[in-house]
């Protein structure tokens, strides 16, 4: 062990009971996408309060903070970016939660309380190695940012979208790089992501007394088979040998939401449908669309009744993968042995994060690591060990050291 690597692991060690309570302050905050105020002040005040004053708050919206900090080197070099969000899911019924959603409850070595898994204690372990950083004034060339995003939960255009859009996240140095901070238990890193595509099928029929079907159309009855089509092309795609990735699971695509009909004395003149698509990198908005498109023409040809509209969601995630040989995952992988004495495993992922968005409009290879089992993600039993979030501070900062790091010894 070289002698930064022991003053950063030792550091976290000496801290770890006001790094915990501060944690603890950050989970009470009932930040629930549209409600980040309070954790984002928190947050910044605690940062300045122990020392990191290069922070600063964004907004496109007035009420829906960005938290973005820097660790400044002394020479010219590439950015590191870490990011990951303020906003939790709702907790639903909280009489449900063996310790209160926003308590902060420790018991058994773990941190309990909505969010702490998805993902404040990905997002906040990253922010606290830049305190670390800061307070041991580790040597660095070019610099480490930190962005704790909201209305991450919703794919919203107020946090990821906006700090891209403004160029608090771009690409000025080749050997620019980033980890997004999403749960993978500290073994895990993801490599490939799948995208998440969203549109609204609006199916139109003629609406009538329900006594006289036979006056109007029943959207209901067309929309079956619209959900039948979905099923067929579901199967193509999930079973197309010609189309697979070795690190992530089928394509998929279903009717996820369905709303349709006012009363029941009328026949449907409406229905409604979200369909949710699952993609793979390679595979666009476009032909997705063009997918859709096809069935409603061809069921539109088959029964001349069938009217169907295509609505797309704001927020698309594109699919993106990261080289498997990019150089932080040596970082990370050595940081992880040295702190944790495992052996990283390099995966993808089921679900979207942010870091879809960095790497698909700025080309930063943005793997996904962070501390959490995503299995308790949205659970009443949401819970995080604190010796893995402890250890998640350790490894993003040994991380930065290897990367970035003026004194190799």
């Amino acid at each position: 062990m070289t002698q930064t690597e022991k003053r950063i692991i030792d550091a976290v060690d000496e801290q770890k009971e006001d790094l915990i309570a501060f944690f603890r302050q950050l989970i009470q905050c009932r930040s629930i996408t549209g409600q980040e105020q309070e954790v984002a002040a928190r947050l910044m005040d605690g940062l300045r309060e122990r020392g990191m004053t290069d922070v600063e708050l964004v907004e496109r919206t007035p009420g829906r903070p960005n938290v973005v900090a820097y660790y400044r080197g002394a020479e010219d070099g590439p950015t590191c970016t870490f990011n990951g969000h303020l906003d939790v899911l709702p907790p639903q019924d909280e009489k449900e939660w063996p310790h209160p959603p926003f308590a902060g409850d420790i018991a058994d070595g773990n941190l309990y309380g909505r969010g702490t898994v998805d993902m404040k204690s990905g997002t906040f372990s990253s922010f606290f190695a830049g305190l670390i950083l800061n307070r041991l004034q580790i040597p660095i060339r070019g610099k480490v940012v930190f962005t704790g995003v909201c209305d991450e939960l919703v794919c919203g255009k107020d946090g990821i979208l906006y700090l891209l859009e403004k160029g608090y996240i771009k690409k000025e140095h080749s050997d620019d790089f980033g980890l997004n901070c999403e749960p993978t238990g500290l073994r895990e890193m993801d490599m490939a992501t799948k995208g998440v595509y969203r549109v609204d099928v609006e199916v139109i029929g003629k609406g009538a007394f329900n006594a006289r079907p036979y006056l109007g159309i029943s959207a209901i009855d067309k929309a079956a088979k619209f959900i039948q089509a979905v099923q067929e092309l579901n199967e193509q795609i999930s079973t197309d040998p010609s189309y697979t990735h070795p690190l992530l699971a089928p394509r998929s695509v279903q009717v996820a939401m369905i709303h349709g009909g006012e009363a029941s004395n009328l026949v449907p003149d409406r229905v409604k449908m979200t369909v949710t698509r699952r993609m793979h990198p390679g595979e666009t908005e476009e032909a997705c669309y063009a997918d859709y498109q096809r069935i409603i023409d061809r069921l539109h040809q088959e029964d001349p009744e069938f009217r169907a509209e295509i609505h797309p969601w704001a927020g698309f995630r594109p699919p993106v993968e990261v080289p498997l040989d990019t150089p932080v995952v040596a970082a990370v992988r050595r940081a992880q042995k040295l702190v944790a004495g495992t052996d990283l495993i390099l995966t993808g992922s089921e679900g979207g994060t942010d870091a879809s968005h960095v790497v698909f409009q700025t080309g930063i290879p943005m793997p996904v690591y962070g501390p959490g089992d995503h299995n308790l993600l949205g659970t009443v039993n949401e819970c995080v060990p604190l010796e893995d979030f402890l250890n998640a501070i350790k490894i993003y900062a040994l991380t930065v050291y290897y990367m970035l790091g003026l004194e190799q010894a």
